[in-house]
């Protein structure tokens, strides 16, 4: 689709800005091939104030992405330099890519894990792909070592850690949208789980939400003092719970859910839960509160979501 030049110069910043030379030696093009693709809208751009063409970083790597390009200096859009290179573990003999990134997880190979991710990305899986793909495929399975005592434990603690930097990293690569909804959520009080509420955030920030992560083990105090706050700055569009653990009584932690959707429903507060413990919650209890077992689905909730609401 076009852009109009007039929006291309409003097109606003994060303050990590490249020149269209920076771009063309990152892909390998020359610098009148991107000139022609901004000049017919494919790639958005802003004006300095003596006129010089400026691109986000984000901006970029979403064309990269759309496009399929090969990056030739992946490191100038701030890319590890080794992505797409070959970690020095034999991959060649596993059926899948999922399978690839599994065994990475589980060597620790965290430079390897992270190239693997970060290509899939770039060759245009969507975060809730890889989410329900090779994230949940490992941990699906790095979840059960710990059955077999310390080394399993080490294993799953280490495949977290390096995961959870992987996602917060994803999510600094699609753009911010400072005109889009603003959603708010977290895991509730008793689910310790990190990357649950990590992913939820960084597949709303791909479908351009102004995003807020509350992070796990949030009280449901919390979430009500965030969502019912009377600043309408600060107040969300939509607020999502992830619930993936109970560590209390469930019969409580019911009764405040349900007391916090129905407040929901009456503030016209959209309300999604997700998560593999949402089958102990009592739903039919709950006023119209949508569930979702994958980010797939998740993701094609919130796209439908702002197409109603546009």
């Amino acid at each position: 689709m076009y852009l109009p030049r007039a929006k291309r110069a409003t097109m606003p910043s994060t303050g990590n800005l490249l020149s269209p030379k920076d771009l063309s030696v990152a892909i390998g093009v020359s610098e009148s091939s991107l000139k022609r693709w901004t000049d017919r809208g494919l790639l958005q751009v802003s004006r300095t104030a003596g006129g010089h063409r400026r691109i986000d970083r984000n901006e970029a790597i979403r064309f990269v992405r759309a496009r399929k390009m090969p990056l030739v200096r992946p490191e100038v859009l701030g890319l590890p330099g080794s992505v797409a290179t070959t970690p020095e573990i034999d991959l060649t003999t596993l059926e899948n890519p999922d399978e690839a990134f599994l065994e990475l997880m589980r060597r620790g190979h965290d430079l390897g894990a992270r190239n693997h991710l970060f290509q899939r990305f770039l060759d245009g899986e969507t975060i809730a792909a890889l989410a329900d793909g090779p994230i949940r495929e490992s941990f699906d399975r790095i979840g059960e070592l710990w059955h077999h005592g310390p080394e399993g434990i080490l294993i799953e603690h280490r495949a977290t850690e390096i995961c959870v930097s992987l996602v917060i990293e994803l999510a600094k690569m699609v753009r911010n949208d400072e005109t889009g909804p603003r959603a708010i959520g977290g895991a509730i009080s008793g689910d310790d789980y990190k990357l649950p509420p990590l992913l939820t955030t960084a597949v709303l920030q791909e479908h351009g939400f102004r995003a807020v992560n509350l992070g796990p083990n949030t009280p449901i105090e919390v979430f009500e003092l965030a969502c019912f706050t009377d600043d309408p700055e600060q107040r969300p569009d939509f607020v999502w719970m992830s619930v993936n653990d109970f560590h209390t009584d469930a019969r409580e932690v019911n009764s405040r859910l349900v007391e916090f959707a129905r407040r929901c429903a009456d503030e016209d507060l959209t309300l999604v839960i997700g998560g593999r413990a949402v089958a102990e919650i009592e739903l039919d209890r709950m006023p119209s509160v949508p569930v979702h077992g994958s980010m797939t689905e998740f993701s094609t909730f919130i796209e439908r979501w702002k197409a109603a609401r546009d």
